[in-house]
């Protein structure tokens, strides 16, 4: 039997089903309202949930991260795809074997997935490089599971940033599709332990490099994405990437003000993929909840876009749920060039630091974030108080950036964990994807199985019920 929690201060008191609200668990999804999914005859390895997608009929593509092997070794990780239907029951054919599929694509990390246009399965991660480095490594599926040889011969590619006589290490946190099936890739580029930056690159629909995107010279007459940060002088770090109006984008990210302060911070790129010169089109906003030792890390881990020129960036701030949501305006020449703090979101009462959301639990941290239809804000991912379980964790804004109060029975914030083997909760439960089918909540993660220990994960998916009614249709993806 699936349990919800609802967190008080820094516990959480285990609750009954018994009451359908919209932030109960959906007993007609999966097994009694989660699904689990694992490679079978895998024993106690991890299946780490990176993140899933909704197909044309309405039901996910789920991507989990596995041990390594194969190939690619016992240092490696392996690509795990699990196709459900709308219920969250696993597809049983037309999808690799019993709707599963394992890959090995010498990936040493799954960090990112999404689903083109087409029904394609892109996913992303780090793959080896020169000088025992990394590169950006990126593999497409067909829209069975099957491999893409469409897709750089092979159905997967690499591609690193080095510059000449300079090796990099590149790492990606992020992938978008274009409409046309080209393939955009953001991530991190560390050229010392001391200089990082975020790198941006567009693939073809054929995998090969897209020369017109991107500001890097490729000393053919061309270009090769493009790498910078979000303030001068301060190294960077990229969470994600998405798509604002007229094919402009916005890198969301981490800005590093020094070894004890960091800020959100967000950046405009042309639909060439190129940034606006003296950082123009930048935004560094502090969040500023102090911290151990009075430190002041506020750090970026989602984005979504809320509307066509307003996204929401969410993360935390020194261990607290934490969002702002951001404004595109275009200049004079009708370019969007400028992003700015979101007025309308009033967010919390914060003393001199108006429009921005912090969560009142030490212990909560954001993994993920969605936008209902609605305007509701949703933020989940994990609460840890480092004196026992640890449960996935919940948040609801409303609209304006303020807490649902309507949400579970303790001002916006609610705790899920699924059963472990039949024996009781799950020891740690962690949220790292959300979307939404007819006004309800999904959500994708990982679980332990074990009501003792944080160890045996498996990926699990979960849907809350709903305070609205539709009539037909799901309400899309994000």
């Amino acid at each position: 039997m699936p349990f919800r929690l609802i967190a008080f201060a820094a516990s959480c008191v285990l609750l009954s089903t018994a009451r359908a609200a919209d932030y109960d668990t959906d007993t007609g999804f999966g097994s009694g309202g989660w699904q689990r999914l694992f490679q079978p005859g895998s024993g106690t390895q991890n299946e780490k949930g990176i993140g899933f997608a909704r197909t044309a009929d309405g039901g996910y593509v789920v991507v989990a991260e596995l041990p390594g092997g194969g190939a690619n070794g016992g240092t490696g990780k392996r690509i795990g795809l699990f196709r459900l239907d709308r219920d969250g029951n696993p597809v049983g054919s037309g999808f690799g074997t019993n709707g599963r599929v394992f890959k090995d694509a010498w990936l040493t990390s799954v960090t990112a997935m999404t689903v083109d246009a087409q029904g394609r399965i892109i996913v992303v991660g780090a793959t080896p490089g020169p000088g025992n480095l990394s590169d950006f490594g990126v593999v497409r599926f067909n829209p069975d599971g099957s491999d893409d040889t469409s897709f750089a011969g092979d159905g997967g590619t690499s591609f690193g940033f080095d510059a000449p006589s300079v090796n990099s290490n590149d790492a990606p946190t992020s992938v978008l599709a274009e409409a046309d099936g080209r393939i955009v890739v953001a991530g991190n580029v560390l050229y010392t332990t001391t200089t990082s930056r975020f790198g941006v690159i567009r693939l073809k629909v054929d995998g090969s490099v897209d020369s017109t995107f991107g500001s890097n010279d490729d000393g053919h007459g061309g270009r090769r994405g493009t790498v910078d940060t979000f303030a001068d002088g301060q190294p960077a770090y990229a969470s994600q990437i998405v798509h604002i109006d007229g094919g402009y984008y916005v890198l969301s990210g981490t800005s590093v003000v020094s070894d004890t302060n960091t800020d959100f911070a967000a950046r405009i790129l042309t639909p060439e993929g190129s940034q606006w010169a003296s950082y123009a089109g930048s935004i560094v906003v502090p969040i500023d909840q102090p911290g151990a030792g009075g430190s002041l890390y506020d750090t970026v881990t989602a984005t979504v876009v809320a509307s066509p020129t307003v996204v929401v960036l969410a993360g935390a701030s020194s261990d607290h749920g934490a969002a702002v949501r951001l404004v595109a305006v275009k200049n004079q020449i009708d370019q969007y060039a400028t992003l700015n703090l979101d007025t309308s979101f009033v967010g919390s009462a914060i003393a001199g630091r108006p429009h921005r959301f912090v969560g009142a639990f030490q212990g909560d941290h954001v993994q993920a974030a969605g936008v209902r239809d609605d305007g509701r804000i949703v933020l989940a991912g994990r609460y840890v108080d480092g004196s026992g379980p640890q449960y996935g964790i919940v948040t609801r804004l409303n609209p304006d950036g303020s807490g649902d109060g309507s949400y579970g029975t303790n001002g916006a914030r609610v705790g899920y964990a699924p059963t472990s083997g039949g024996a009781g909760i799950s020891y740690y439960t962690e949220f790292s994807g959300v979307l939404f089918d007819q006004g309800r909540t999904v959500l994708v993660g990982s679980s332990a199985d074990s009501t003792t220990t944080t160890t045996d994960l498996d990926t699990v998916v979960t849907r809350m019920q709903s305070d609205r009614i539709f009539v037909d249709g799901f309400d899309g993806a994000q």
